[in-house]
């Protein structure tokens, strides 16, 4: 693994979780007002917009082009919770939505069971994806905090915080269904079905405070065909790598099914009920899994992969090469929608060859490949804490 106490990464600076707490801070606070006061704010618009749209009775799931130019593709609780911002002015809203998803993702890595030298290599690798997320006004630092947590807290026994966590994403953005896999991996499995159907009911049900039963059903028939059509749409993910090959003609679906066999064939394996390591390298999968086999992923979804790759790099040693992929990822990943690439650069080769999207893909086969050949002898070395 890199040492991440050698050279210019041996400054204070990057050694201290205070400081990156407070760069994440700083970061999201101005890419907020430069968001509020210099540029427009389409998906914000549409998110409060949905909880106007709610009151009246309206399908949350139309285009309004008076309002906004972004399709509304969440839940009709969404647009519930979107009144906590709905009355705030517009600049004050955008910070506290952004900090909103700030401190999720950092409670998150915060929460991880790994020791501090590792945390801290997330936070750094994850920052500028993170602020990707912000400037679009995003909801994916939450996402892969959601996931992450279901994890933590499905490892501490706490299926009352883990169900919560679950349900409350899968309400919140749909991408954290693929968290419940957590719960095959850790006892009391019981006790979070349970409680999952206990916070479903809740959850479905609170827009009811502000709209018939009939109605609310309608807008969940409306949310399926809606989240049907998103699907349809050119993916920077897998689906549209493999796309670029016109002479390979895979139905999305095949793909979809393919990826998700694989992931549920880890479950066969008996280190994922008994050794944590494994277990953190499977997080590390899933998170990686969420957005390389999603069909409707966009270049702000990335957060959730880029954090996937993080938690994959520090789950065992690594070796040269591995360093050198990681490289690769952070440059064509997370740096390819920036100015560091002249934009003629980006749109004429990154984009169309969707090159954000290909070295996430490699880890993630380089992950599964780990978790089917695990060895128990060479890689139980302590990596999780208590």
């Amino acid at each position: 693994m890199i040492n991440l106490k050698a050279g210019f990464f041996s400054k204070p600076f990057f050694n201290n979780e205070k400081i990156v707490v407070r760069v994440y801070l700083i970061a999201c606070i101005l890419i907020s007002l430069k968001i509020a006061f210099l540029e427009s704010y389409d998906n914000y618009d549409s998110f409060v917009a949905a909880f106007a749209h709610l009151k009246k009775n309206f399908d949350l799931y139309l285009m309004y082009p008076s309002e906004y130019h972004t399709g509304y593709n969440y839940s009709p609780f969404f647009a519930l919770y979107m009144g906590l911002f709905y009355y705030l002015p517009d600049w004050l809203g955008i910070i506290v939505w952004n900090l909103t998803h700030t401190v999720a993702l950092l409670t998150a890595i915060h929460l991880l069971p790994i020791d501090i030298k590792k945390k801290l290599f997330i936070y750094w690798f994850c920052l500028i994806e993170f602020i990707t997320a912000a400037e679009n006004v995003q909801t994916n630092s939450t996402v892969t905090a959601l996931i992450m947590l279901v994890f933590i807290f499905q490892k501490r026994g706490k299926t009352t915080w883990s169900s919560l966590f679950f349900i409350f994403g899968f309400f919140f953005k749909i991408y954290v269904l693929t968290a419940g896999v957590f719960f095959i991996c850790y006892k009391k499995r019981g006790s979070f079905i349970v409680r999952s159907i206990g916070w479903i009911l809740l959850f479905f049900c609170l827009p009811l405070f502000i709209v018939s039963f009939d109605q609310l059903l309608f807008l969940y028939q409306s949310w399926v065909t809606r989240l049907q059509l998103q699907s349809d749409r050119v993916s920077l993910s897998i689906i549209g790598v493999i796309g670029m090959f016109k002479f390979i003609n895979i139905d999305q679906v095949w793909i979809m099914l393919a990826g998700t066999i694989t992931m549920l064939l880890v479950l066969l394996k008996k280190q994922v009920y008994n050794n944590a390591n494994f277990r953190l390298l499977y997080l590390g999968a899933i998170l990686l899994f969420t957005v390389i086999f999603n069909p409707g992923v966009e270049s702000p979804t990335y957060i959730i992969a880029v954090a996937g790759a993080a938690i994959w790099y520090i789950s065992k040693d690594r070796i040269k090469w591995h360093q050198w992929l990681m490289i690769l990822l952070f440059v064509f990943t997370c740096l390819s929608p920036t100015e560091i690439f002249p934009k003629p650069f980006r749109d004429q080769f990154l984009k169309p060859y969707f090159m954000k999207a290909i070295p996430c893909i490699i880890v993630w086969i380089v992950c599964m490949f780990e978790l089917f050949t695990w060895d128990s002898i060479k890689n139980d070395k302590k990596i999780i804490t208590t």
